[in-house]
């Protein structure tokens, strides 16, 4: 992928999550808030926001690592577990802990429009949770706006790793 495709698709990723935060904080807000729900408007999409993170994820890997198997077909899953493990430490050790995200979390959303375990899916981080795990109760959670955060940390990593000479 050439620069200027990245670049379109950094802008087209970005815009997309950040719409659907934006919408959600402007729901929570009183006043907007009663203003778009009288549009028949509440929230931000939290499950097609996760949905895009997630297959988001694969893209950047396939970006990053380009796995292929023998017959030379993408490996999805590996290219999203690395991208995924790059987000940080605390997801690459939910990972390291057995839960198989990609097929819970991406395959789940992307091909069920449900992840395929319990799972509450916020829209806003209201604390410095990661992005995604299991809470204390043993219930699985996804947060948009604290999983989106982490992964344009580590997306400007991979355009730096790219493009550095481009740039």
């Amino acid at each position: 992928m050439d620069y200027t495709d990245f670049i379109q698709a950094k802008q087209f990723i970005y815009e997309d999550v950040e719409r659907e935060i934006k919408l959600a904080h402007t729901s929570e807000n009183r006043d907007t808030g009663i203003m778009l729900k009288t549009l028949g408007i509440s929230g931000g999409g939290n499950f097609l926001a996760a949905l895009g993170l997630l297959s988001y994820t694969e893209f950047a890997g396939k970006l990053k690592y380009n796995k292929k198997r023998n017959n030379g077909r993408d490996w999805a899953s590996e290219n999203f577990n690395l991208f995924f493990d790059d987000l940080g430490d605390s997801y690459k050790k939910f990972r390291a802990s057995g839960v198989n995200v990609y097929d819970i979390f991406r395959c789940g959303l992307v091909h069920e429009y449900y992840t395929k375990k319990s799972c509450t899916i916020y829209m806003l981080a209201s604390t410095s949770q990661p992005g995604i795990g299991m809470d204390g109760s043993g219930n699985y959670y996804f947060v948009v706006e604290q999983y989106f955060q982490d992964f344009k940390s580590a997306f400007e990593v991979l355009e730096r790793d790219l493009y550095s000479k481009t740039i």
